[in-house]
């Protein structure tokens, strides 16, 4: 047996990363959150995440949303990014994609008003796809190890009182195959559509 056909002998089905919604500390409430598995599965693996929804008046008197500087908590919780390059890029995507996904339901402000709600987000975790070792198993089995991301979100109306929170784990997508042979690419995906998530859960109520 080569070196190259052993490993593709011990490593477990497809899409064998996966990520998982944490509690780390960072919202200001973790009660109320219900568990929800991602309605989309893709052999076997999903997204999953832990949610307080808002009430369906939370945002009637909010006319706009400010979002604080992204934290990064995943070093202190052992998922660490690859380098401060990656690290960077992917609280950038976060924060990029909150206010994309956000302003399409209230203005985002550069300063908060009155009328106000805080966006607070952060970085819980982080996984890396491994492009050599995909490289290395693409003829045996397809590349295995995708990437992902959790990150915890939450919403603050005026007075500082927890309109929703979520903490959200995604998975990179089968389907996204160059994002198995470049480090970061399923990683800032994946914090892209937690921002989503957060914005279509606003939306439901």
């Amino acid at each position: 047996m080569t070196v190259v056909a052993g490993l593709a002998s011990m490593l477990v089905a497809p899409g064998c990363v996966q990520m998982h919604p944490t509690r780390c500390g960072f919202l200001s409430d973790y009660r109320c959150m219900a568990r929800v598995e991602s309605r989309l599965r893709v052999i076997g693996k999903g997204d999953a995440r832990l949610v307080r929804w808002a009430g369906a008046s939370d945002l009637h008197d909010i006319d706009s949303f400010f979002i604080e500087p992204v934290a990064w908590l995943a070093d202190d919780l052992g998922q660490p990014a690859g380098s401060r390059s990656t690290r960077e890029r992917v609280r950038l995507a976060l924060r990029e994609a909150l206010a994309e996904r956000l302003g399409e339901i209230r203005p985002v402000v550069r300063e908060a008003g009155p009328r106000t709600a805080v966006v607070r987000a952060a970085v819980t975790g982080v996984q890396e796809a491994k492009p050599i070792v995909n490289t290395m198993i693409l003829a045996f089995s397809g590349p295995l190890f995708n990437g992902g991301a959790v990150v915890e979100v939450e919403i603050l109306s005026p007075d500082g009182e927890q309109l929703s929170a979520e903490s959200i784990a995604v998975q990179g997508r089968d389907w996204e195959v160059v994002g198995f042979f470049h480090r970061s690419r399923h990683t800032e995906r994946a914090v892209r559509r937690a921002a989503a998530v957060l914005a279509d859960d606003l939306r439901e109520e």
